[in-house]
């Protein structure tokens, strides 16, 4: 989830998506990176987000209880309690869902999966997307799991992107993010084919053995 609708700083990816690519985007909220991907003319886009509180219950970035009160003060949700403030989330989530379903509803190109994206992982063939942009769990864990199982769906010359690298001056830092990011690019040999753009984007090739 994100405090705003729109990621300011994500314009700054754009140039990499081609036409006709086939690209996927871990975490996508209200979709509007995702109705740029789609004027770049892309042939197919999965878009995958659980849209669901429940993935933050257990979370390292942070408590779940820090997250329910971050969230709270963020959308101004009226709530006397934790459990009325979750059942509030629970229908703004709903709601967010259905927004973007109604955007895409007459694009066959676009699919969208309201999961996890390690459910969504599981599902789809290895070798098969050109690239994947990864702005969704934002704990160490999640991340670099994200980035791992990314490398494998990606095509050979094909690119993992994201967003939320060490992002500068900011109370809502994302070091679980960063950390994983340098990891993978370190372990994987991928230091010469990793960029920064604008502020917090990242773009990593992905050359095969």
């Amino acid at each position: 989830m994100m405090g705003k609708q729109r990621n300011s700083d994500a314009p700054n990816i754009l140039h990499l998506i081609k036409k006709d690519s086939i690209g996927a985007e871990i975490g996508v909220w209200f979709a509007n990176t995702s109705q740029e991907f789609v004027k770049k003319g892309v042939k197919e886009l999965h878009l995958v987000d659980p849209y669901s509180i429940e993935p933050f219950k257990e979370n390292s970035e942070m408590s779940y209880n820090a997250w329910l009160n971050k969230y709270n003060k963020l959308l101004k949700i009226k709530g006397k309690n934790y459990m009325d403030i979750e059942e509030k989330l629970v229908k703004y989530y709903d709601n967010v869902y259905e927004t973007v379903v109604k955007k895409f509803k007459n694009n066959n190109s676009v699919k969208i999966f309201r999961t996890t994206s390690h459910s969504w992982f599981d599902r789809v063939q290895d070798n098969y997307f050109d690239w994947i942009y990864i702005d969704g769990d934002h704990s160490y864990e999640g991340c670099y799991q994200d980035l791992m199982k990314a490398r494998a769906k990606v095509k050979k010359g094909g690119l993992i992107l994201g967003d939320d690298f060490k992002w500068p001056n900011s109370k809502w830092s994302k070091p679980g993010v960063t950390k994983a990011v340098k990891q993978f690019v370190e372990e994987n040999d991928y230091t010469k084919s990793f960029f920064r753009h604008g502020m917090t984007q990242f773009e990593i090739r992905i050359y095969k053995c």
